[in-house]
């Protein structure tokens, strides 16, 4: 049983669904269509990258004693929320994945391009 656990563990794809499953989103100068949702610039926030894993854009070092179990399970937690990024877009209170599952870098592109053709300072 031990055994299982252990495999299941290390095998399961960990990321929260809205991170892992495919997603196409639709941008327009006007609009950004997700999901079946329409969301209207001027009703938008703010568009962000956000860690699926870690819910931090950017992870950041602790230094603490640990064991050996510990010390795999925060290396497995660093290893899946390597690919764990994606940009949420925010709007009427709510945050909505409009793509997750990628890397810090292609988060990054992907919130340039889409802040380019909405006319959103990527860093606002």
């Amino acid at each position: 049983m031990g055994g299982f656990c252990l495999w299941y563990g290390w095998s399961r794809d960990q990321r929260p669904k809205p991170y892992k499953t495919p997603a196409t989103f639709r941008v327009t100068p006007a609009a950004i269509e997700s999901n079946g949702r329409t969301f209207k610039i001027e009703d938008i926030h703010r568009l962000k990258i956000r860690n699926g894993i870690t819910d931090k854009e950017l992870d950041t070092g602790v230094t603490m004693e640990v064991t050996g179990a510990q010390a795999a399970g925060l290396a497995q937690r660093a290893k899946i929320a390597q690919n764990a990024y994606g940009i949420t877009l925010e709007s009427a209170g709510k945050s909505h994945v409009l793509a997750g599952g990628v890397d810090s870098t292609m988060a990054y592109a992907i919130l340039q391009d889409v802040s380019k053709i909405v006319g959103f300072n990527k860093d606002a």
